[in-house]
């Protein structure tokens, strides 16, 4: 060590007893130690850090296992013409440091100082630790710091100088808060890498499983499995040996090329194998009855063998494994339900490996997965026989149950309407003579009244000196009141009567919905026939609305089609009875559109109001029958109801509503141009096969006059 690096090595000194100056280059080192979560770019950053700071001929990074007796060096910086020390080295190499860094102890090493030296370092900086002497990979002069944070072994950095040198204190207290920091982002990167080993475990497992499930073809799943781990724990070899006898017409030995892995898989009866360059294929010299293979089938555990010549079972002269070239060994048992399937098996042939708990867990993940397949496999060619011979029994029940659920659906459905319409045309026919007689009558009843009163007013006239008891008797009678009040009772009979026959009649239509003949009609030109008929209805602020489309003749039942958009019309105008700013509008739309399957024509009536809206919990009962959300008296509950058959059953069409509470609503209707009256009849068999949203009332005055044209 020159007079020069001394002098340059305590001007760092002097730098590392400034705090400030401190705090901000161990930031600064700090940071770019963790621009990265991986452990090696971790530790080299480290290593060039360190090295760079403190003008070091060599700085490295070594880890230490107790247990093997071993330091392996991960990382190193070197300067000149150094030999690299990468890779495995036992601990009793490193001298008199060993039981330092077998007990995770600094260890400090200052080599021969001058006399001028050593004077300069205690005028500057004194020593405040005891210096030993230690040779470390040839280095004179060496500080090791431990870095702890990995299990089952301690890190150290390790900074080599080729000459003699003395390290100051503030040097080994700032080696040990960077060797600090080291270790929390030893223990992030260690995070990091155990977080992306079980994601690739997952991903294998879930490629595995994927493979499983998208084919049963024993062949395909353990080639793609074996070549997947292959690649996954970086093994030079890996190959499956099945257990059991199988089916397997492939006695001789043969190798194709996988696409999907980009692998050549090499096998034999009950054997693959899956190699990388430059190793060759040793599936032809594999011993199925060797002695790994025999401890395996009697143990069913798993053998982990970092070096394969101090294992007694294999030993150094086993000629199937020289000529593999093995040098490390993982051996799995595949089994299932206490059944050994088969053996997995990976080695590596490149250098002596020391496999990790995630290899072994990630093996056995596999091994796992790959008894599931197998078992499937099996089941899968012992059931593939009756498979084929039952297969057309199954698809023949499969459409006899079909046609039976649709046969049964129609037969229920039809048996529902026809008893439903029995019952309500016989209730209809009953109610309606005795009300028939009764609205008849009211006119002459009314008539006779009038009369009546005349004449009572000109004996009043003409006989104004009544007797005593007649004039009691006006005044028992309250005759004033009766006169007055007996028109207001007629009335109110007559309405009564015609509610009666309105409700009489919307069951009629009801039930007999296909009485009708089927002709060609124009809809523009009904539902201005419509609005026509509601005129008296339709109040002066309500604002109507058409924007009709060119619409070809549509083969339909007028006249109930014209009922349903009386119903429609009718519910758009009480919608807008409630209160609610103007405009009040009234939009009738229609057009010609195609129909998604069929592609045929058909014409689509929209009816839009600008009203109070439908609630949402209303909207899926609306056309149902008898249900109303008026007052009593004022609905019918069918108006609805009976537009929906109307559209759905006896036009083939579609009927639905889109509304908002407060925002309106619209109703759409959808018929095709041309149906056959076939069609029409199979259609009445699904009556009420579905419900859509919401309320409204029924016909008024104008509905039962034109019913009774």
């Amino acid at each position: 060590m020159t007079f020069f690096s001394s002098l340059t090595n305590n001007w760092l000194t002097h730098q590392f007893r400034n705090p400030a100056q401190q705090s901000a280059l161990l930031r600064k080192i700090v940071d770019r130690i963790r621009t990265s979560l991986e452990l090696k770019v971790v530790l080299q950053t480290a290593v060039d850090e360190v090295a760079e700071l403190l003008q070091l001929d060599r700085c490295i990074f070594f880890w230490h296992f107790k247990d093997r007796q071993q330091v392996q060096v991960v990382c190193e910086r070197l300067h000149s013409n150094h030999p690299s020390h990468l890779g495995d080295h036992p601990l009793h190499k490193l001298g008199s440091a060993a039981p330092l860094i077998n007990r995770g102890e600094i260890v400090i090493s200052a080599g021969h100082v001058s006399g001028l030296e050593r004077w300069l370092n205690h005028f500057i900086q004194p020593p405040t630790q005891t210096v030993h002497t230690h040779e470390i990979f040839g280095a004179k002069a060496s500080l090791l710091v431990p870095v702890r944070g990995r299990e089952r072994s301690i890190g150290f950095i390790a900074c080599l100088v080729d000459e003699p040198r003395q390290w100051s204190a503030p040097e080994v207290e700032f080696i040990q808060l960077i060797a600090q920091r080291l270790e929390i982002a030893v223990r992030q990167a260690q995070l990091y890498e155990q977080m992306q080993q079980q994601a690739q475990r997952e991903k294998l497992i879930n490629q595995i499983t994927t493979q499983t499930r998208q084919s049963l073809d024993l062949k395909t799943i353990l080639t793609k499995a074996i070549a997947h781990l292959q690649k996954a724990l970086d093994a030079d070899r890996c190959l499956v040996h099945l257990v059991e006898n199988l089916d397997d017409d492939c006695d001789s030995s043969s190798e194709y090329y996988e696409p999907g892995i980009n692998q050549t898989i090499f096998r034999r009866k009950h054997l693959f194998e899956v190699c990388r360059s430059p190793y060759p294929p040793a599936f032809r010299d594999f011993n199925t009855d060797g002695p790994i293979t025999k401890w395996v089938i009697r143990t069913r555990q798993q053998v982990v063998i970092p070096d394969i010549t101090q294992d007694p079972r294999i030993g150094p002269d086993n000629i199937e494994y020289r000529l593999a070239q093995i040098k490390s060994s993982l051996v799995v048992p595949v089994r299932a339900n206490g059944t050994l399937q088969a053996i997995l098996y990976l080695n590596q042939c490149s250098h002596v490996r020391y496999w990790s708990r995630d290899d072994q867990k990630l093996a056995q993940a596999v091994a796992d997965q790959l008894a599931i397949s197998i078992k499937q496999a099996h089941l899968y060619a012992q059931s593939r026989q009756q498979a084929a011979e039952s297969a057309e029994h199954a698809r023949s029940l499969t459409e006899t149950l079909k046609h039976l659920q649709h046969v049964q659906a129609q037969l229920i459905q039809s048996e529902k309407m026809s008893s439903l319409g029995q019952m309500v045309a016989g209730i209809a026919h009953e109610i309606n003579n005795p009300v028939s007689f009764i609205y008849g009558n009211i006119p002459y009843v009314e008539q006779y009244v009038q009369d009546l009163l005349r004449l009572l007013d000109a004996y009043e006239r003409h006989c104004p000196q009544a007797s005593e008891e007649l004039k009691e008797l006006t005044r028992e009678i309250e005759l004033d009141f009766l006169t007055k009040d007996l028109p207001r009772i007629l009335t109110s009979m007559q309405f009564g009567a015609n509610r009666i026959r309105e409700i009489v009649l919307s069951l009629r239509s009801f039930s007999r919905l296909d009485e009708a003949h089927c002709k060609v009609a124009d809809v523009n030109v009904g539902l201005d026939d419509t609005l026509l008929v509601l005129q008296s209805h339709i109040k002066a602020d309500v604002n109507i609305v058409r924007h009709y489309g060119k619409l070809p003749r549509v083969e339909c039942y007028p006249r109930q089609l014209n009922q349903v958009f009386m119903n429609l019309l009718m519910n758009a105008i009480e919608a807008l009875n409630h209160p609610q700013p103007d405009p009040k509008v009234i939009k009738i739309t229609t057009e010609v559109i195609s129909h998604d399957v069929t592609q045929q024509p058909w014409v689509r009536i929209a009816i839009t109001d600008n009203g109070c809206g439908i609630d949402y919990d209303i909207q899926p009962k609306i056309f149902e029958p008898f249900f109303t959300t008026k007052k009593t008296g004022q609905g019918a509950g069918l108006g609805l109801a009976v537009s929906y058959q109307t559209i759905v059953n006896q036009h083939q069409g579609f009927l639905g509503v889109e509304s908002e509470p407060g925002h309106g609503s619209t109703f759409v209707i959808e018929i095709p141009v041309k149906h056959s009256d076939l069609r029409v009849r199979n259609r009445n068999l699904y009556l009420f096969s579905g419900v859509n949203p919401p309320t409204r009332t029924n016909v008024k005055a104008a509905i039962a006059k034109r019913d009774l044209s």
